[in-house]
């Protein structure tokens, strides 16, 4: 990083697309003074089970062969008291009326669900960096106005030292962004049903394991409260008709 800041925050989606009937909105965070630490710590993890430290911890890796590796990183994540995670679960996709509440745009709807991502996981008195994954050439784009969002909305109580800058990155290298895709897995893949419609027991395992090393439910939101591990179900509200 070039330029510093409080707080590093991770940024991630899954199944963004307006047809798709579950989205997922992902962050994690770390204080910019212990990332190294933390990259380090990751990496070593890497070594004690791969030869390559610079493997790619994803969801769709995971295996019986490499499931000790993955309860880990799941550990490490729980005893990590920096780390922090908030997860958005857009469920009831189907009944989104774009056209009467986002202008008939959907990309409004994309920028609130970032908005209701990132909400609660920033405060006016720090400055912070947004590090994301670049999907296609509108990435930069979408995030520039999140950003913006996100500074407006805070400008209300805002002081001097607020800031939020983004950057471009590749999750391949970032084994933070690693360590959410894990994650926002388990938690996507409970929350599509897959527990009961898979057969692979591996991943089946890996959610409940998180289950159990969290004391939660992860297919139901936790308190808005909750810093650690954040978990926000969203689905239309149930007005005449169906807004948010």
């Amino acid at each position: 990083m070039k330029i510093k800041s409080d707080y590093l925050i991770y940024c991630d989606e899954s199944c963004p697309l307006e047809y798709e009937p579950i989205s997922l909105f992902g962050a994690i965070g770390c204080s910019y003074q212990n990332k190294n630490k933390i990259v380090t710590d990751l990496r070593e993890l890497k070594n004690k089970y791969f030869i390559n430290s610079r493997y790619e911890a994803k969801w769709t890796k995971i295996s019986r062969a490499k499931l000790q590796y993955y309860k880990e990183l799941v550990d490490y994540f729980y005893k990590n008291e920096d780390i922090r995670i908030r997860i958005v679960v857009a469920t009831e996709k189907e009944k989104l009326d774009n056209k009467k509440y986002y202008n008939g745009d959907y990309q409004e709807w994309y920028y609130r669900m970032y908005y209701l991502l990132l909400d609660r996981f920033t405060d006016s008195n720090y400055s912070y960096y947004m590090l994301y994954d670049e999907k296609d050439k509108y990435t930069t784009y979408k995030m520039n106005i999140v950003k913006n969002i996100i500074k407006n909305k805070k400008r209300f109580n805002s002081t001097d030292h607020f800031d939020f800058k983004i950057k471009q990155i590749n999750s391949k290298e970032s084994e933070l962004m690693q360590l959410l895709d894990v994650i926002m897995g388990a938690v996507g893949y409970k929350n599509r049903g897959y527990l009961e419609k898979e057969k692979g027991e591996t991943k089946k395992e890996i959610v409940k394991y998180i289950e159990n090393k969290f004391s939660q439910n992860i297919s139901i939101s936790t308190s808005p409260y909750e810093a650690k591990f954040n978990i926000f179900k969203w689905k239309p509200k149930e007005v005449k008709n169906n807004g948010v």
